[in-house]
């Protein structure tokens, strides 16, 4: 039995995580034009692009680092020891996949939680780099914050689905947790 609103949670994952993968993307191909421009200007020109390395480490990279990894945990790529996981019985695998949900969202919400108080902290003071011109950097705080949340879903929901499964007395749930959000 599914209700509705773990329907809408799986619409909106799928949406957010196709919108996080298309941010991610964008950036990692603007990342490589960017710094392929820089090293073609500064080498051939002497003329290189002032702030690149600015702009690669507190735009580029943190969405490139952070938007996908709810991605990968959809997809079931993390590392796993599933030889190990797969000789348990399937009621403590059940058990093994809700504790390790519970761990992995207080873990990774406290660090979204510490990384946003910063963030706004960043923000209120107006946080810039000085250099020939100064750059905000402070948005790229936000970009890594909003990965480490949206992997705190993606999980509750990965979890979601093992208690449903197990409310529906459903037998295989070893698997439940895979790319099913």
């Amino acid at each position: 039995m599914t209700t509705s609103v773990h329907h809408c949670l799986k619409w909106a994952i799928a949406k957010i995580n196709g919108a996080a993968l298309w941010v991610s993307g964008t950036a990692m191909v603007l990342m490589a034009v960017h710094v392929s421009l820089d090293a073609f200007g500064k080498y051939l020109f002497s003329l290189p692009i002032p702030a690149t390395l600015e702009v690669v480490a507190y735009y580029y990279m943190p969405a490139v680092a952070a938007l996908p990894i709810a991605h990968v945990e959809l997809k079931g790529g993390h590392v796993a020891l599933e030889m190990l996981f797969d000789a348990f019985p399937k009621a403590v695998q059940r058990i093994i996949l809700i504790f390790n949900s519970v761990l992995m969202i207080a873990f990774l919400g406290l660090l979204a939680w510490l990384a946003g108080r910063e963030a706004l902290r960043k923000f209120d003071i107006g946080e810039y780099m000085f250099g020939e011109y100064p750059i905000v950097i402070w948005p790229g705080r936000f970009i890594f914050t909003f990965g480490l949340a949206f992997m705190c879903l993606v999980i509750f929901a990965k979890a979601l689905d093992v208690l449903l499964a197990l409310w529906d007395g459903e037998s295989d749930t070893q698997h439940a947790m895979e790319a099913k959000v």
